[in-house]
This record gives structure tokens, sequence and C-alpha cells, in this order.
């Protein structure tokens, strides 16, 4: 029996359940009467438990989801159906660990630990490129003069040194960072909380400022080379921490931030055009409790010299048929465009839901690939 469980009542399909926490000679207190965590204790997954009033809850392990919506939170998390979909898009692959690997493992930047269930759902992801955690050999006797207790360590220092080795032999690593310690210290409780931990040792917790936590490990680790596959930025001011995650950031890595306004994206846009970061927008997509939408968030010059006749003579005719979704965004980008051309460098910036297309779950997720910065010669002769 796993020491966390979830018990939902028998009678009612809708009742999603509490998560328990098993220990001995406690109670749990529900609106059908008292159950004895001593009566779950020992019982098989699916069975049921009787409450004092004589009603009915079935025991099973929790699903991820399950553990992430019902435990109790101080932030308001990402949610399961998000969550995934966040995971999928951000494309992380691994491999198995073996003797051979060589070169740097995998890194990931979560900023905005919040609940701990996106990062559950990376440590998850990773998982596979990372070799079992080892077991402290138990030491059952005294008489063993090499025994490392009768020299003075204590089992507690042990298995501390073989946990440190551990890490620095990982394959994969998902660093999270919030701003509150006390929302990191919860967070840390309910990743290891989860599967008695099992998803756990992947994950390094950090309190600060990404913008500074990345320049400590820049001096830190004695290098300016990128080290950083992918970035999740969950913060109110992303756009203000893009120039200094590029230069960490891998070729071809992958940048996502989520904001609950798609103003907070445009945010970012703006502020990677006006400052010429190397990053590539590859989609925005509305998250929400139903459909997915993508979005069309970029930049446009308007054309100053563009004349009303002639904006009129592109526009489609009305027709009786069926409208051309793309010739339609063209033309209200001809019009946006009429509007803002009393500057010729001036730029506008195109944000509405992209028409026809839908990704099949709030807030947006903007995400861009780290492009590569092209040569000084090149620059230079582009100018």
């Amino acid at each position: 029996m796993p020491d966390v469980v979830a018990s939902s009542y028998q009678r009612n399909a809708t009742h999603e359940g509490v998560i328990v926490k098993l220990e001995a000679d406690k109670k749990l207190h529900t609106h059908r009467g008292l159950i004895k965590h001593d009566d779950i204790i020992g019982k098989e997954v699916r069975q049921l438990v009787q409450s004092t009033r004589g009603d009915s809850y079935r025991i099973h392990e929790p699903t991820l989801a399950e553990y992430v919506r019902l435990t109790p939170r101080i932030v308001t998390p990402i949610y399961p159906s998000d969550t995934n979909l966040i995971v999928s898009l951000l494309d992380i692959h691994v491999d198995t660990p073996s003797g051979t690997s060589t070169g740097a493992p995998l890194e990931i930047l979560e900023a905005g630990t919040g609940h701990g269930a996106l990062t559950l759902h990376l440590s998850r992801a990773v998982h596979a490129a990372n070799p079992p955690i080892p077991r402290l050999i138990s030491y059952a006797s005294t008489e063993d003069i090499e025994d490392p207790v009768y020299e003075g360590e204590t089992v507690s220092d042990l298995q501390d040194i073989s946990l440190e080795t551990w890490k620095r032999n990982r394959r994969a690593i998902v660093h999270t960072l919030d701003i509150s310690s006390k929302h990191s210290k919860h967070a840390e409780k309910i990743v290891s909380g989860f599967r008695k931990g099992m998803y756990a040792g992947n994950v390094d917790f950090h309190v600060g400022d990404v913008s500074l936590w990345i320049a400590e490990q820049k001096a830190s680790r004695g290098t300016e080379e990128p080290f950083l596959s992918h970035v999740f930025l969950d913060l109110p001011n992303a756009d203000s921490h893009l120039a200094n995650v590029a230069p960490v950031l891998h070729v071809n890595g992958m940048l996502a931030v989520f904001n609950p306004s798609i103003t907070q994206i445009v945010d970012c846009v703006e502020a990677i055009r006006k400052h010429r970061m190397p990053y590539l927008l590859d989609q925005v997509i509305e998250l929400g409790a139903g459909t997915i939408r993508e979005w069309d968030v970029r930049a446009v010059r308007p054309r100053a010299t563009l004349k009303k006749a002639e904006v009129e003579q592109e526009q489609p005719s009305q027709s009786e048929g069926p409208i051309d979704p793309g010739e339609g965004q063209d033309a209200r980008d001809d019009e946006l465009a009429e509007d803002l051309a009393k500057a010729e460098e001036k730029w506008a910036i195109v944000c509405r839901p992209k028409a026809g297309q839908q990704v099949v779950g709030g807030g947006f997720l903007g995400l861009w690939r780290r492009m590569e910065k092209a040569p000084v010669q090149e620059a230079q002769a582009g100018a």
C-alpha cells in the first residue's frame, strides 16, 4: 500500500475523493463519518473501507492529475490538462542512462515554481534519463571494523553522500525557481510527496530572481556557454528577463512563456523585435477549459505609401460563397497598416485568434526557438 492514497465515496461517482497521507493511529474526517488510517494500512488498492457510519470508500493510488488537483495549495496550480499540453509542446526527448554517456546533461529551467504541478510533470518527462537513486546498504553487524558507522559516520551522512554522488551523475535536471521561499518550500513538499518522492531527485529547487540566478550559474560554472535546453517562464514580467535567458539557452532550445493575459505575450513579442533578441516565434496558444486556440501574434510595419483606394481594390469582394480565412486576415492586415501608416518606421502588433486553426484545455502560452546569431561579417554586410 502506498503512503499516500485517494479515497472516494463508492455511491457517488462524481465524488473526486480526498488525498490521505497514511499514519498509524490517525483518522480521516469525512461528512459520512470517520475512517481510521489503520483500517486502510495493509489493504490492497481498489479495496473498500468502512466509515464509522457504515459508508464505503474505495481506496486507490492517486494519479498525477488527481494528486495535483487534490493536494493542499497556497497558490493556484497549472491544471493537468494544461501541464500535459505544455510538456508536449516543449518537445522534450531523453535517452536511458548508459555507462558511455558523455557530455553535458539536459537541463531545464522553470521560473515560477508555484504549486509544483508543472515541476512534477517536467520531472516525469525526464525521469528515464537518470539512473535509479541508490539505496543505502543495511549494516546488520556491529562487529565489522570496516563499518562506516563504527568509524564515526552516521547513516544519515552516508545517505547524503550517496545522494550527492548520484546528483552529480544525473543526465537530466529540472531547475525550478520561485521568488517566494514559502512557495518553493511548499512545492518541494508536493513534489516529494508524490509516490514516495520518485520524481524528486530530478529537481533542484531555488529561490530568487531568474536573471540573478542565471548570472550566478554562469559565474559558478566559469563559462559563458549555454547550458539550458528548455526554459519555461511563468512570471508577470517575463519580457524583462528574455535578454538574460538567451545567452544560456542552446541554439534551437525552446523558450516558453505562460501568462494569464495575451498582452503580456505581446510585450514579449515586442521586446524581442525591439532589441533584436535571437528568438524565433513558433506559436502562441490560448489555454482554457474548452478548445485551445492558436493565436496570430506578430509585429507588422505599416506601409506609409498605401492609399485608401488601393486598399479597397485589394479587399475581397463580397460573394455568396465561403470566405477564405487567410484572405480575410490579409485584408485586415492592410486595413491595420493603413490606419497606422502615419509614421513609416512605426510598428504595430497583430494580435488575434487564427481563423480555422485549433489545437484541442487558463492563460496564454508563447513558444519561441533560440536562433543562432548571425556572424559579425554577415550582419555588417546586411547593414
